[in-house]
């Protein structure tokens, strides 16, 4: 009954690994003229995740020596650079969102002894033109297995989110969100790493680090992290510590990007279908049920109101 399904996916992940085998023999600056000379060794730069939302935003992270500069190449053209944190993380996020076509990325980045090395593994990424399966995958130069980062059966894929950050006027803030079941969550303020949890058997999670948060803008990071320890998925939300919001009546909650009224009733009540509990008493602010904004506060009633 489900043989369909699973030679569907087979298939798609069998097109992926030819699309990247072609890609990187034919692709820029490796194919139909003289190779590339390319560094690599150890302590050089590594990705751990390349995504792309629907609207075409793509965020890239990875590891390297802390300090170092990293490089990121769309084929043999610069596209950016950051620089990697203390504990040797980087993220690197497109002011533009990432046109169709197919493309290879990689690294390049000072390694141990200061000399410039190239990422072992390439990333190969096809955007279809129309509404279509976006793959992102990766490979080493050398050949050898792949590993899908987006398509169909990619670990994480689609199942990390933050859905509340609830704060006080002190500066105190808890997280909570969905994660794998058993996976390690990672928090970061600022790329500050702040705290760790675990998602539970439903894989819900929350951490509430001990730092607290200045009055202001900041950026959230929330990484879950594979049997290896390895980042499998990555969020990134901005978040605006508001000491007028701050003393707000038991009940309420602050809009953080991601949510939506269903996932809050879920989370709140146990039933999505109730968001029309919080629509009813937010009126003057939500005029659409599927349009609510970061920022937003919102009245949660009791579930047995009248």
């Amino acid at each position: 009954m489900n043989r369909p399904l699973i030679v569907a996916i087979v298939g798609v992940l069998i097109v992926a690994g030819a699309l990247v085998l072609n890609y990187t023999l034919q692709g820029p600056g490796m194919g139909g003229g003289r190779p590339v000379a390319v560094v690599t060794g150890p302590g050089a730069p590594s990705f751990d995740v390349v995504r792309i939302d629907p609207k075409g935003n793509m965020v890239m992270a990875g590891r390297a020596q802390p300090g170092a500069t990293v490089i990121i190449l769309d084929g043999d053209k610069e596209i950016g650079r950051v620089t990697a944190d203390n504990r040797g993380e980087w993220v690197f996020l497109p002011t533009a969102p990432v046109s169709p076509g197919t493309r290879q990325f990689s690294l390049k980045a000072p390694g141990p002894d200061g000399k410039e090395l190239s990422s072992q593994n390439v990333v190969v990424m096809s955007v279809p033109e129309r509404d279509g399966q976006i793959l992102i995958v990766e490979q080493s130069r050398a050949g050898g297995r792949t590993r899908v980062l987006q398509g169909p059966n990619a670990p994480g894929s689609g199942t990390l989110t933050v859905e509340a950050v609830d704060y006080a006027a002190d500066g105190t803030f808890a997280l909570s969100g969905k994660a794998d079941p058993g996976s390690t969550i990672q928090v970061y303020l600022d790329n500050e790493f702040i705290g760790r949890g675990t998602a539970g058997d439903k894989g819900t999670w929350e951490v509430e680090p001990q730092k607290k948060a200045a009055a202001g803008k900041h950026s959230l990071r929330v990484d879950q992290l594979g049997l290896n320890n390895n980042v499998i998925a990555r969020l990134e939300v901005p978040f605006t510590l508001d000491p007028a919001q701050a003393n707000m009546a038991p009940g309420a909650v602050t809009i953080v990007r991601g949510n939506s009224l269903w996932r809050i009733a879920r989370r709140t009540y146990g039933e999505g279908t109730m968001y029309t509990l919080i629509f009813e008493a937010n009126r003057e602010q939500i005029k659409d049920a599927n349009l609510i904004y970061p920022g937003q506060v919102f009245n949660l009633p009791p579930k047995n109101r009248p």
